[in-house]
């Protein structure tokens, strides 16, 4: 078998969808995983290598790219250490859980001429890249309202802020495609066991306005994102039988896309960057830029009056 070597960090929930993605794919060769999960023997194809030891797999001299799906905790130390080794690394979000381990991560990809690319799925989704290619034709944007939420899961260490927020803020801020000119947020609920419902307002400098709300207390799962243009709205809904939609002139449209999966979509990338041989991707800025956000928001919900 032959194709782009990959070494993969990380097989919880998210890490065997990896597995399951790249045994799928042609011109890539899962050929070591690093877990601790006796579970993951099941998962590995033919010939791959299975350890607990990340270091180790970091270190291989076989692999030309590690994927880090981990706990986004330990995202910055196994990237640098992918890095020190001369590896591409694809990078699960968010980026880090700091905006100084962020831009510490850049530094470190700008100094090696290292290639990097954080995997904020719903950008790699067919609906979210035809949505920004037909929003270019509607005339200027305004507006862009996104909501993404489930009942769950509350994980320690990661608020629904952090967990759910990388995907919308990312869509967002690729969309928008301006510096961030003003910031709100609030928290809408509240849970004992750490569940909460949040609320952003963000306003770009090219006069587009956004409403993100974020949560992991709702009653059903959420994942809308849309787009209010001059001459019409175009409506992601990731849970609709039609995901992408266009209303215009008092019509809704169901828009045709191809059947694609995001985080095939993303594989690909990765292996497609790393068969030309380019060695930086705009999406590492853009993964900065979510993480400083997400940190902003942070810091103005904790300054929120008590209740």
């Amino acid at each position: 078998m032959s194709g782009v070597r990959l070494g993969l960090i990380g097989a919880g929930r998210w890490g065997a969808r990896y597995v399951a993605t790249l045994r799928a794919l042609p011109g890539v060769v899962l050929a070591r995983v690093a877990s601790g999960n006796p579970a993951t023997a099941a998962l590995v194809p033919p010939g791959c290598a299975l350890d607990a030891d990340w270091q180790a797999l970091c270190r291989d001299s076989t692999l030309e790219g590690v994927i880090v799906a981990t706990p986004p905790a330990l995202h910055a130390p196994m990237a640098l250490a992918a890095m020190r080794a001369g590896k591409a690394v694809l990078i699960e979000k968010p980026l880090t859980l700091e905006a100084e381990e962020a831009r510490a991560l850049r530094a470190m990809a700008e100094r090696r001429n290292a290639l990097v690319l954080v995997d904020h799925t719903h950008l790699y989704s067919a609906a979210y890249r035809e949505l920004k290619r037909r929003a270019a034709s509607l005339g200027r944007l305004q507006r862009i309202e996104s909501e993404g939420g489930n009942r769950g899961p509350v994980r320690p260490g990661v608020s629904a802020l952090w967990d759910y927020g990388p995907h919308d803020l990312a869509m967002a801020l690729d969309l928008a495609g301006a510096p961030l000119a003003s910031l709100k947020a609030r928290r809408e609920g509240q849970e004992p066991d750490g569940g909460e419902a949040v609320a952003l307002e963000l306003a770009f400098a090219n006069g587009v306005e956004a409403a993100v709300r974020v949560s992991n207390i709702e009653t059903e799962k959420r994942r809308r994102f849309t787009a209010v243009c001059e001459r019409g709205t175009l409506v992601y809904d990731d849970l609709a039988s039609a995901k992408l939609v266009l209303r215009a002139g008092g019509i809704e449209t169901p828009i045709v896309l191809d059947a694609s999966m995001p985080l095939t979509n993303a594989v690909l990338a990765f292996r497609d960057a790393i068969v030309e041989g380019r060695r930086s991707d705009p999406g590492l800025a853009l993964g900065v830029r979510v993480v400083e956000l997400l940190e902003q928001c942070s810091a103005a919900l904790a300054a929120e009056p008590m209740r």
